[in-house]
């Protein structure tokens, strides 16, 4: 392995799925929600694209719609698909 290889290996504990989802950031009660990208996602995080870094604080709420169908049905459970958007 390279040095590059080392320096850049993967450190994360949950692989990362790339997507491009429209989301918004709610900083709660310092400011309105504003539009940010979801770049790549995980079950423990994701990147995200935002023009008004400066507005996000260290903690704030998420909120991304998808359009979805259910592609199975099981014991109260849905197995669903993202459907892409336009």
């Amino acid at each position: 392995m390279g040095l590059f290889n080392k320096r850049f290996r993967e450190l994360r504990r949950s692989p990362r799925h790339e997507v491009q989802y429209l989301a918004h950031v709610d900083p709660g009660g310092t400011g309105s929600p504003f539009n940010c990208i979801i770049c790549d996602l995980s079950t423990g995080g994701a990147k995200l694209t935002v023009t008004e870094q400066h507005c996000v604080p260290d903690e704030f709420t998420l909120i991304f719609r998808r359009r979805c169908r259910v592609v199975h049905r099981t014991d109260g459970q849905l197995g669903i698909q993202f459907v892409p958007g336009p």
